[in-house]
């Protein structure tokens, strides 16, 4: 298992991903000053976000039909990376590219994007 995300799982010959990327936002209000540089000032905690890169190839039409049913929920669900890492996500948004269409009008590669943000209750 390269990772899960509830009850949808990334894996090796399966529904796998190029790259995992992590994020932190820092948050500052900025305050204009008359005649002086601009001042800031810590408002808030942190944002944490992850996206999920990949690419299928020449798998079902429907790989990521059980992701977007998750997604479409809008709840917090758990993200469990291989490394036993686990925290609780909301799925933000999920991006396709699909290329290569055969005459059937089925695609051969489906470019994926799974962007997420840290859920803290």
């Amino acid at each position: 298992m390269l990772c899960s995300l509830g009850e949808f799982v990334f894996e090796v010959g399966g529904v796998e991903f190029e790259k995992l990327s992590r994020s932190l936002k820092f948050n500052f209000a900025k305050r204009d000053r008359v005649g002086a540089n601009p001042t800031y000032q810590s408002i808030k905690g942190y944002e944490e976000s992850f996206t999920i890169d990949g690419k299928l190839i020449a798998k079902s039409n429907s790989s990521l039909k059980k992701l977007e049913d998750i997604a479409k929920k809008k709840g917090p669900v758990r993200l469990t990376l291989g490394s036993g890492e686990s925290l609780m996500v909301l799925i933000d948004s999920i991006g396709e590219a699909r290329s290569m269409f055969l005459k059937d009008g089925h695609y051969v590669k489906n470019d994926f994007k799974v962007q997420l943000k840290a859920y803290y209750d």
